[in-house]
């Protein structure tokens, strides 16, 4: 099912009833690529409930970046319009699902998403209050003023953190992404000592930024999965 909120469309997944909430910040695929990693994740997930919520974002660097940051490729800096999409999702997109009927009441909610949108989903769980967790996935956590954000975060209680990476990504030319290795094993030690955090990993994959993407999208929404049971 497909509903335009604000000019932003809304892809919702329900697998089972009453089950958590993953919402997941997406470029615009006309490919119909959402539909495969919906179908990776339902295939995966066995009988457990949840619902996909996957909301296809205009612009990329823009909408999904906390705050402005120089460019990681060419001239195009990041404008830093996260805090307006974070404000859509959490006042316009989740009350209008709620009212729909269309994901439950009550539930664990989570972000999750790759790339800057992994970058965007631990901001997000880390700016909002209403979120449970969050899977970054080959997040972006090298974008500038990164490392000095998240040293001094205070959370939620029972947190659950899903980070990975690819084995092969640091090892770029580019002097700015070169920085993620680092940056996401700093963010996870970070976390890691945080009393709030119930659980976290850090989760290491073979191959680079582009290899299995919405297979490593999927492995870590399971984790939240099985991670909240216990």
């Amino acid at each position: 099912m497909i509903l335009e909120i604000d000019d932003i469309s809304v892809n919702i997944y329900q697998h089972g009833e009453k089950g958590s909430c993953f919402y997941v910040a997406e470029a615009d695929r006309e490919d119909g690529s959402v539909d495969n990693l919906a179908g990776q994740l339902a295939e995966k997930a066995g009988g457990a409930a949840y619902s996909l919520i996957v909301y296809e974002v205009a612009d990329w660097n823009s909408q999904l970046s906390p705050w402005p940051a120089r460019a990681a490729f060419g001239e195009e800096m990041f404008a830093g319009g996260g805090a307006d999409t974070l404000a859509w999702l959490t006042d316009k997109c989740i009350p209008r699902l709620k009212e729909e009927k269309l994901i439950p009441d009550g539930v664990p909610q989570y972000t999750a998403g790759y790339f800057l949108s992994g970058l965007f989903a631990l901001w997000a769980f880390l700016k909002s209050d209403i979120f449970d967790g969050a899977a970054s996935c080959s997040g972006s956590l090298w974008i500038d003023g990164w490392m000095e954000y998240i040293r001094d975060q205070r959370l939620s209680n029972n947190a659950l953190i899903y980070l990975s990476l690819g084995s092969k990504e640091e090892r770029t030319k580019n002097p700015l992404m070169s920085k993620v290795g680092d940056c996401t094993r700093e963010t996870y030690e970070s976390l890691k000592k945080n009393p709030a955090v119930k659980k976290i990993t850090l989760q290491w994959n073979k191959g680079g930024h582009f290899t299995d993407t919405d297979a490593r999208l999927v492995n870590g929404i399971l984790w939240l999965l099985q991670a909240q049971r216990y």
